[in-house]
């Protein structure tokens, strides 16, 4: 009897979970690192017994990459040595990767399959399919009132400047441009010639936002001579009556 009840109550796990393969797309640059964010539908009423991150392989089964046993250990296993020092996982967030330094052979399709204890159902799975652009620029950011992007190439690049000035990428390359005199378009470009053009210069209003007077201090401000306006105003009002009054007695006297 109770096996029964434990086997309905799996089945009404199973059920609520939504029975469709998710898939996404994310993009990487090359050289550069990425999060992989992997969004299942958990059962929350049962316990993972593991995650397995997996490739896919041409008519077979999918070929293990990664593997993480919270009942057994904190870290995850690596299946390649190409992974090492380049692959990490938090705990805390079982179900993501972080992925750093990357090269164009890490585009691919990975699979995630979880599997928990006491449950012989199928897997739930979750597929990222991960894009690594082949040359990109970085969002440029302003920092200590310069701007800043960072060039990713792969190796043997080169960062094209104004002034046909250039420089060897091998891999990644912070730029920053703090001056009127380095500013213009800067070309990014890899070792095949593809190349991406980015206007850098320094923003026109480099005050930084903490030395700027805030709305708060603006209308504190204007209260205050309004309010002292109207305290000299009722003043002058006040004094001219008693003057006027002491007039019109005089008179009459």
């Amino acid at each position: 009897m109770l096996q029964r009840e434990i086997d309905v109550f799996l089945l009404l796990c199973f059920v609520t979970a939504e029975c469709v393969q998710h898939q996404e797309t994310i993009k990487g640059c090359i050289s550069g690192d990425v999060n992989m964010e992997f969004k299942p539908d958990i059962l929350k009423c049962l316990e993972v017994k593991s995650y397995e991150w997996c490739l896919p392989r041409a008519h077979e089964a999918p070929q293990l990459w990664a593997k993480f046993e919270p009942n057994k250990s904190t870290d995850i296993t690596r299946y390649f040595l190409k992974l090492d020092g380049r692959l990490f996982h938090n705990p805390i967030e079982p179900t993501n990767l972080y992925f750093r330094n990357l090269t164009d052979f890490d585009e691919n399709e990975y699979t995630l399959f979880i599997s928990y204890i006491n449950y012989i159902g199928p897997p739930t799975e979750y597929i990222l399919y991960l894009d690594v652009e082949d040359v990109c620029f970085g969002k440029p950011n302003e920092v200590d009132n310069c701007a800043v992007t960072t060039c990713y190439t792969g190796d043997n690049g080169v960062l094209k400047m104004p002034g046909n000035q250039t420089e060897v990428v091998n891999g990644s390359k912070l730029v920053r441009v703090c001056n009127d005199s380095a500013s213009g378009n800067y070309s990014c470009c890899n070792a095949a010639g593809t190349c991406l053009e980015q206007l850098l210069k320094i923003g026109e209003d480099t005050m930084p936002l903490d030395d700027e007077p805030s709305s708060t201090v603006i209308i504190t401000t204007l209260v205050i001579v309004l309010v002292i306006a109207v305290a000299v105003g009722v003043t002058t009002g006040v004094l001219l009556f008693l003057k006027n009054r002491r007039g019109a007695s005089e008179i009459k006297q």
